[in-house]
């Protein structure tokens, strides 16, 4: 095998992938582009299939490119195709600020995240001629990489989070609220919360926004029940009610 070639990079721009080459130089993984956009590659089920067949580790990346539905589609066509529980699903090309909102729902779906450059947060891929300083899998040229870390290489590791997100258990010994990273599965690094037993870690305040669960709504819908008011354009405010044959009506808040 060719020194520092243990994974392949696929994709349609491809056609003429050398598929006995590849498995006589000892290829252990593949990382294959799955979508740009809103598009499937369209090579993506093919190369997916030719890699399992040959005994590879599948990987996926998604080419981001900024239009509406993009981290949606992103999900539903790796499910489509396939994409092995544990497996990495990578992001390339996205704004810091977007990566949050793929890297999330990845992790939901059972995921491990990666990014196409410099992180300290994900599985760093990295293209350069020459060896990077810092990197988990180093892309030497348009098809061969090095997988330093062996993540890409081994028997992907189940990612589904073991806490429940949204219905946080009872407070019990061990208890508190401050700066932690949540257990639940969403990324963000430092974030302010809680935790109900002193393991478990659910953040409330992020770096993108604020994080309501079941509880958070039942407290609240507690709180709201008879206190929904509607305002007419002359200023005339109503209470919507609701009677014990469930019809919902307005009355004149001065009526009452």
């Amino acid at each position: 095998m060719e020194q520092g070639y243990n994974v392949v990079v696929l994709s349609e721009a491809q056609s003429d992938v050398d598929w006995d080459k590849l498995k006589d130089d000892g290829v252990q993984a593949a990382i294959i582009r799955l979508s740009h956009g809103v598009t499937q590659d369209l090579q993506a089920s093919a190369n997916l299939a030719k890699a399992k067949q040959l005994g590879m580790y599948v990987h996926g990346y998604h080419a981001y490119e900024g239009v509406d539905n993009e981290v949606t589609f992103s999900l539903s066509n790796a499910e489509a195709l396939g994409l092995p529980e544990g497996s990495y699903f990578f992001i390339q090309g996205a704004p810091d600020d977007e990566v949050i909102g793929f890297a999330n729902n990845w992790l939901s779906a059972g995921w491990s995240v990666g990014m196409n450059g410099l992180s300290d947060e994900y599985y760093q891929w990295i293209v350069s001629d020459s060896e990077p300083d810092k990197y988990d899998v180093w892309q030497i040229d348009d098809l061969r990489c090095l997988d330093n870390t062996g993540e890409l290489v081994s028997e992907p590791k189940k990612n589904t989070p073991g806490v429940d997100n949204f219905n946080p258990g009872k407070p019990q010994a061990g208890a508190y609220v401050g700066f932690g990273n949540d257990t639940t599965g969403l990324l963000g690094g430092q974030t302010l919360g809680y935790s109900t037993n002193g393991n478990d870690f659910y953040a409330v305040i992020t770096p993108f926004g604020m994080i309501f669960r079941d509880v958070d709504a039942d407290r609240m819908s507690k709180l709201m029940i008879n206190k929904l008011k509607l305002q007419s354009p002359n200023g005339t405010v109503f209470n919507l009610v609701v009677n014990d044959e469930g019809e919902l009506k307005a009355e004149k808040e001065s009526d009452k």
